[in-house]
């Protein structure tokens, strides 16, 4: 099983392994340490609802006889994911605070300690494929596609993915992790996977926002409307519990299925229509991160939401540091503003990645 972790020819390296806590990292500090590498586990006190998780890590670099470090970056965590979470809500956006935490703190921050504590690279847990050398840094999608988080890794910086490695990129489903986690007698090879969302681990995201007193607009109610004609058809208890292509939980009684087509926070409105009303051919995207360089006009492919199907696309650059986007083919996944749009070439690497700002 082992042959199936990518980067066994490396020379012997320092490696700091990103540890969350669950299987997939520990895995990975088990392997390049049974592959004579040097290895040290670091990992992120980012909230108090994941001291169980760092106690986790702990207990699997003790198992394998490794040095273990924790970080605290509650405040960072705080400013740069939570707070940022609730900011998007706030103006009508669907936010993705997986990527934001990879964008910023655990492919970028956590780097830095990494190296700050004499690692010459970094290895996480992510299931992609990365390749470096000294002028390309080329993020490709794992060979699992149904695993893979290239998607949430787009908007890490270039220059610290140089420094990044992710051994997982090649194993085939989660049960061969499992099975190296019980070969190497890790004592959390049978822990569940994480939740989309780990600093909410009771309830949903929006029991979480109603409970916070420092942004009472976000359930502030508001009409519904139909798209277009300005009728008010119903009324709502607050944005943040819609999100653009959202069909169930509306509330309204109407003769067609109808879909949320928009979100406006000034008025506090959520707008309506049938299926068609979702589909857009162009959108702005935002905070771009280039992985690769391109021309200020090409055609790539373009994933818009982490389960969504790539679709082939037009991409201009704008003097603004936007980018345009206009589909070549049909997409059948709702244009969600606060989204991540991931672009890839035929390879099936990451060309680059921002956040989809409007649509058109």
């Amino acid at each position: 099983m082992l042959s199936s972790i990518s980067g066994s020819n490396e020379r012997k390296t320092v490696y700091a392994v990103a540890m969350s806590g669950g299987v997939d990292s520990s895995v990975v500090a088990a392997v390049l340490q049974s592959r004579g590498h040097d290895v040290f586990g670091i990992t992120m006190d980012i909230h108090e609802n994941c001291l169980e998780d760092i106690e986790d890590a702990q207990k699997v670099c003790a198992k394998l006889g490794i040095p273990h470090y924790v970080f605290d970056v509650r405040a960072e965590y705080q400013r740069k994911v939570i707070d940022l979470f609730v900011d998007y809500y706030a103006r009508g956006l669907t936010p993705n605070p997986c990527a934001f935490c990879n964008r910023d703190l655990k492919l970028n921050i956590l780097v830095d300690y990494a190296r700050g504590m004499g690692a010459e690279l970094m290895a996480t847990g992510h299931y992609s494929n990365l390749a470096v050398d000294s002028a390309r840094v080329l993020l490709s999608e794992a060979a699992n596609l149904a695993k893979d988080q290239s998607y949430f890794v787009s908007l890490a910086p270039r220059h610290k993915l140089h420094f990044t490695r992710f051994p997982l990129g090649n194993i085939e489903n989660k049960e061969q992790t499992r099975a190296m986690a019980q070969e190497f007698g890790l004592p959390n090879f049978k822990k569940d996977d994480s939740q989309d969302i780990c600093f909410i681990r009771q309830g949903t995201y929006k029991e979480f926002l109603r409970n916070l007193k420092t942004n009472l607009n976000l359930f502030a109610p508001g009409h519904i409307k139909l798209r277009g004609n300005d009728q008010i058809i119903g009324e709502h208890d607050g944005l943040a519990n819609y999100t653009i292509g959202q069909r169930r939980g509306l509330g309204i009684s109407h003769g067609d299925p109808l879909y949320v087509v928009g979100l406006d926070p000034d008025n506090r409105e959520v707008l309506v229509g049938n299926r068609e009303d979702l589909v857009v051919s162009e959108f702005t995207v935002c905070a771009v991160n280039w992985l690769l360089d391109m021309d200020d006009e090409f055609e790539a492919f373009v994933k818009i939401r982490s389960f969504g199907i790539k679709t082939k696309a037009k991409i201009m650059k704008n003097p603004s540091g936007d980018i345009t986007i206009k589909f070549l083919g049909e997409c059948k996944t709702p244009v969600t503003q606060g989204q991540v749009c991931a672009m890839y070439n035929l390879g099936n690497q990451v060309i680059g990645a921002g956040i989809i700002s409007a649509r058109k």
